[in-house]
């Protein structure tokens, strides 16, 4: 702002020696009326010079003070001189900067007023024409440039909201991998540490292999963490149809009986779609051990012509509740590849996820998108030795 206020300073300095000089030259050459310069007149133009200084901060003042002393020049028989370009600086400035009324405002009573005083000082009433005509040349060029700086304005503000939605979608995707590496091991984890706990008096042997799992599973999940992150930096999918085999594995030492089938070939699935579908079956077992009270899983692979289809069934009990945030994110993660995920009971008993990604953004699935969440408690690794109920949270 302080430039803008020199660059104006510099702008009404250099306005009043123009004023005078161009007037004394006009008053030399006899342009009509012919009354010579005198104190009034020079007072009338420095004002209208100095003026300027102000058009940053004070628009409209500045117009009137520019019109009020062209009028008196133009009234009191002063030669026309260019004076009147402080005006169309002043008409400029409100037209750009202020409301579009302003500038209509300014427009008419700028034309009026100088009629008028052409009128006093012996004018014809045709030479309105020839004042409004020399009006409407700086308002049209400031409603331009106002319309021109909207539109930037407009576009700068777009493009900084998508900016900002980008990266909240960002963080929200960033936050969904975190949550759906560690959810699966952490639910692991625990598990086996209940046992330890539950039977390191009575059976050290068992109490070790829970610690030997802890150890593997931490470490699992350590690796998973270090390279999600490492493709949050990337910007690609780490994990995908080819980590399936392994993640059904890690169910072994649960006591949950997971079977993994896979139809069809993988080899035209998208990246982003294999990583998504890794994903859906990482939470949806998480989902398993944590809630259901299951003992059998199913995961379906299908990689048909028109789209790759995923199923996660388990023989556990299923509540009726709102639906958690770990549906809801794999809803999401599926509709952002243009696909359709459900999840809800069985007919004959249990719960199943179910998810569809079409070959093509374009395919999107009809598939409903009407889903439940179930609670329950965590599954023991052993029929024969009972463990303490975990916690039961949203799925």
């Amino acid at each position: 702002m302080r430039r803008r206020q020199i660059e104006d300073a510099l702008m009404a300095a250099g306005a009043v020696t123009l004023l005078i000089f161009g007037t004394q030259v006009a008053a030399q050459t006899r342009v009509p009326p012919f009354k010579p310069l005198d104190a009034p007149a020079y007072l009338l133009l420095v004002v209208a010079g100095l003026a300027l200084a102000g058009r940053a901060r004070f628009p409209v003042a500045v117009l009137a003070t520019t019109l009020g002393c062209s009028a008196a020049l133009a009234a009191l028989h002063y030669p026309y001189g260019p004076v009147f370009l402080t005006l169309v600086v002043a008409l400029y400035t409100v037209t750009v900067h202020r409301s579009l009324p302003h500038g209509v405002a300014a427009f008419t009573l700028g034309g009026a007023a100088l009629t008028a005083a052409d009128l006093v000082s012996g004018g014809a009433p045709s030479n309105a024409v020839v004042w409004y005509s020399s009006m409407l040349i700086p308002y049209g060029v400031g409603l331009i440039v106002r319309a021109n700086t909207r539109a930037r304005l407009a576009t700068a503000e777009a493009e900084w909201e998508q900016t900002l939605r980008r990266a909240q979608e960002e963080r929200l995707a960033i936050a969904r991998e975190i949550h759906d590496v560690l959810g699966h091991s952490l639910t692991l984890i625990n598990m086996r540490a209940g046992v330890a706990l539950h039977v390191a008096a009575r059976r050290p042997d068992q109490a070790l292999e829970a610690l030997e799992t802890i150890k593997r599973t931490s470490g699992d999940a350590l690796r998973e963490l270090r390279a999600t992150l490492e493709v949050v930096r990337d910007r690609a999918p780490s994990a995908g149809l080819d980590g399936l085999g392994a993640l059904v594995a890690s169910m072994d030492s649960t006591g949950v009986t997971v079977e993994l089938t896979v139809l069809g070939a993988s080899g035209d699935v998208r990246p982003a779609v294999g990583h998504a579908v890794y994903r859906i079956v990482q939470e949806s077992l998480t989902n398993v051990l944590r809630h259901s009270g299951a003992r059998r899983a199913t995961v379906t692979v299908d990689h048909g012509p028109e789209a790759t289809t995923v199923e996660i069934a388990d023989d556990g009990t299923a509540l009726d509740g709102p639906e958690g945030s770990g549906i809801s994110g794999m809803r999401e993660r599926a509709a952002a590849l243009g696909g359709a995920l459900t999840a809800g009971p069985l007919s004959g008993g249990g719960f199943a996820v179910r998810a569809r990604f079409p070959v093509t953004r374009e395919g999107v699935s009809a598939m409903g998108e009407t889903g439940q969440s179930r609670h329950g408690t965590s599954p023991c690794p052993r029929e024969d030795s009972p463990c303490p109920r975990e916690e039961s949270a949203e799925r």
